[in-house]
């Protein structure tokens, strides 16, 4: 990493709630209309994620042509997006809606079309409002594929936030945001 990133000294680790997935399982989508994750989003990322230990998850992405940026390689603001899903995704042990302030990434490789990427994600802890993540991708399957190997790493900062911070966008919703953890903005 070529951040300059610090963490907070007091951070607080949240514990795990009992409606969390065991590790191994299957996290739910969010909503069904994200880009990122949803199954009713036609030109979307269709991400999947599983729960890891302590506050961790990993997701996957089948790099798809239509993500192509340079010649042949994913475009960075796809792997940006794939980076903010996941990091929001490993918020989700909170149980309460959280919205992107600051996201970081470091592209150490171009990362090939065909390829399947798997992100490893945590929360780090929190203070306050203020919910701290990082992750880093790998190629774990296609061309160039080395699953100890990061092509790219992320860190972030999410905020929580009631229902209200979406009052002022909700007449252009597509959908009912729903969520099993209670992380939708409705």
């Amino acid at each position: 990493m070529s951040s300059t990133w610090t963490l907070p000294d007091d951070l607080v680790m949240p514990k795990v709630p009992d409606f969390f997935p065991a590790p191994g399982d299957p996290l739910p989508q969010h909503w069904s209309k994200c880009f990122g994750c949803g199954d009713d989003q036609p030109g979307g990322m269709a991400m999947s994620f599983t729960a890891g230990e302590n506050c961790s998850v990993t997701g996957r992405l089948e790099v798809a042509k239509r993500y192509q940026g340079g010649p042949g390689v994913i475009h960075g603001g796809i792997l940006s997006s794939a980076f903010d899903e996941v990091q929001g995704t490993a918020c989700m042990i909170l149980g309460v809606p959280v919205v992107t302030a600051h996201l970081e990434i470091d592209f150490a490789r171009p990362i090939p079309l065909g390829t399947v990427l798997e992100f490893r994600a945590r929360l780090e802890g929190t203070v306050r409002r203020k919910v701290y993540t990082s992750s880093e991708a790998y190629i774990v399957e296609g061309p160039g594929a080395d699953p100890d190997t990061p092509v790219a790493t992320s860190r972030g900062l999410f905020l929580t936030v009631t229902s209200e911070h979406f009052e002022p966008t909700a007449a252009f919703v597509d959908g009912v945001p729903t969520s099993p953890f209670g992380t939708s903005a409705v």
